[in-house]
């Protein structure tokens, strides 16, 4: 379709390593060698190591002018100029952090069960959105509240736990909730233990 069509696929793979047990990441240059030259690939170590403060960020384009003319997008407003440490930093994070990441999938992954089961077995209303990947954990509470941002509000108020609404994405985002469980298991624990307490009183008080 995109040959046919003349449309570019461009594919956002920033959280293409932080992949769920049991799921394998495919990159999109690699579903089809006739589509190459139609995809723009973007990765970065940003989300992986927690170094979004670099600001460092590939994108990965093999077809010759379509390069040439996003080169050209970019830097017309100098975007594409790294600082200092973004190289180096990226270049140690891919050749040096494959133990520290494969720690941190075991931790990612063992929170999500965690937060998955305490969650379906104590929040009935709320429901899983579940992913192949990342350390986000997106909830939807369209069965608890039609405004995210009022439940969020409500969650912090009464529990002192922060949580992203998604009304910040615009669209239907105000269904749903998204919680970062990428901390240790003992700081998931207690914010799952808030977030159900924060989502049973604002039920009720409903």
């Amino acid at each position: 379709m995109c040959q046919k069509y003349h449309v570019i696929l461009l594919s956002d793979e920033i959280h293409g390593d932080l992949v769920r047990d049991n799921v394998k990441y495919t990159p999109a240059f690699s579903v089809s060698e006739a589509l190459r030259d139609n995809i723009i690939s973007l990765v970065s170590p940003t989300k992986t190591f927690n170094v979004a403060a670099l600001h460092a960020a590939t994108v990965i384009i093999p077809d010759e002018n379509l390069r040439y003319i996003v080169n050209r997008g970019l830097n017309s407003d100098e975007l594409a100029e790294p600082n200092l440490l973004a190289i180096p930093a990226t270049i140690a994070a891919y050749t040096e952090g494959f133990s520290w990441l494969h720690e941190l999938l075991v931790i990612i992954n063992r929170n999500f069960n965690y937060a998955e089961k305490e969650i379906t077995n104590n929040l009935e209303d709320v429901k899983i959105v579940s992913g192949p990947a990342t350390y986000l954990l997106w909830l939807d509470v369209s069965k608890v509240s039609s405004n995210s941002q009022e439940l969020a509000d409500y969650i912090r108020k009464e529990t002192g736990l922060i949580v992203s609404p998604g009304s910040i994405y615009r669209g239907n985002g105000n269904k749903f909730l998204r919680l970062n469980l990428a901390s240790p298991i003992s700081m998931v624990e207690d914010g799952i233990k808030r977030l159900i307490s924060g989502i049973k009183k604002y039920s009720k008080n409903s």
